[in-house]
């Protein structure tokens, strides 16, 4: 399943990146979406290019059929890396939920766009479980969408510091 989302902010490509490349937003974003347990497993930063590993626990915001309930707990252990280059402000994110047969990834695109900045996000979610794999497919993004407007809010609210 693919499906395309926009978050814009209020501020220019250049000032976004420059958070999108600190390891302290990271840090801050997830504790302020009220995830737990979050750790920095690998952190990289070059003139370049930004790569962050960071591993969390979140609550799945969608209703999950009885059916389905094996393969999408309440409870998810989040592994998301966030790859940047710095200088085309291109990124990718990979999203590992552990314990469920779902991949995600988004190919992102900053840029300057009105008085703000948007980040572009060509999301992909597959899973691999004959029959059931596009409900957990459709389950998955309906919970990335969401999680979306707090997401941005949140990355909104911090970038007010940068």
């Amino acid at each position: 399943m693919k499906f395309d989302d926009k978050h814009s902010f209020n501020k220019p490509a250049a000032t976004v990146m420059k958070m999108f490349s600190d390891r302290a937003y990271f840090e801050r974003k997830y504790k302020d979406l009220g995830f737990t347990g979050i750790e920095v497993l690998e952190h990289e930063k070059s003139d370049k290019r930004f790569r962050i590993k960071v591993r969390y626990i979140a609550k799945n915001d969608v209703q999950v059929p009885d059916m389905l309930k094996k393969f999408m707990p309440t409870q998810i252990t989040v592994i998301q890396e966030d790859t940047w280059d710095l200088v085309r402000m291109t990124g990718r994110l990979d999203v590992e939920i552990k314990g469920t047969p779902v991949k995600v990834s988004a190919d992102m695109t900053l840029k300057d766009e009105g008085k703000g900045a948007a980040n572009h996000l060509k999301w992909t979610v597959s899973s691999s479980v004959p029959l059931l794999g596009g409900k957990l497919e459709k389950l998955t993004a309906d919970d990335i969408k969401a999680k979306a407007g707090n997401d941005v809010a949140t990355t909104q609210k911090i970038l007010g510091d940068y």
